[in-house]
């Protein structure tokens, strides 16, 4: 699975930069990454994309989906309610900030058909493909 998430998702390193860091590199990077962006899954079935966020804590409004030719671009802003001097941090695992996740989508999938649910914090986004309409076999397309 992770394998498939390494080729939607475009890298935020240079290619190169597993070699420098070590074979662990993508181990920890996947360990610490909720504190760098939010987390995602990415699923396909016979008919659709789908693509799923964990927001929690973020607002509707502070969202926004793009299309840059077929990459799918994710921003937004989860906010920290809890900033003020008076509460002291005794854990925090949560990410909070502002982001970005840009995610290379197959050539297979009807764009202008993108649907998008934000509920209970998470954002879902289903994409419909066009394998079922005109017999596709192509599993990988993505240029």
């Amino acid at each position: 699975m992770r394998e498939v998430v390494n080729e939607l998702v475009k890298p935020h390193f240079h290619s190169n930069i597993k070699k420098t860091l070590g074979k662990d590199f993508n181990t920890l990077l996947y360990e610490i990454s909720p504190y760098m962006e939010p987390r995602m899954d990415i699923y396909e079935s016979d008919v659709h994309l789908i693509i799923s966020l964990d927001l929690a804590g973020a607002r509707k409004e502070d969202l926004s989906l793009r299309w840059i030719n077929n990459i799918l671009v994710i921003e937004g802003l989860i906010r920290n309610e809890y900033t003020e001097a008076y509460y002291k941090n005794i854990q925090n695992e949560r990410f909070y900030g502002s982001f970005k996740r840009e995610i290379l989508i197959s050539k297979n999938c009807e764009k202008e058909h993108i649907q998008a649910n934000f509920i209970n914090g998470i954002l879902s986004i289903i994409i419909p493909l066009y394998r079922e309409k005109i017999g596709m076999q192509d599993e990988g397309d993505y240029s």
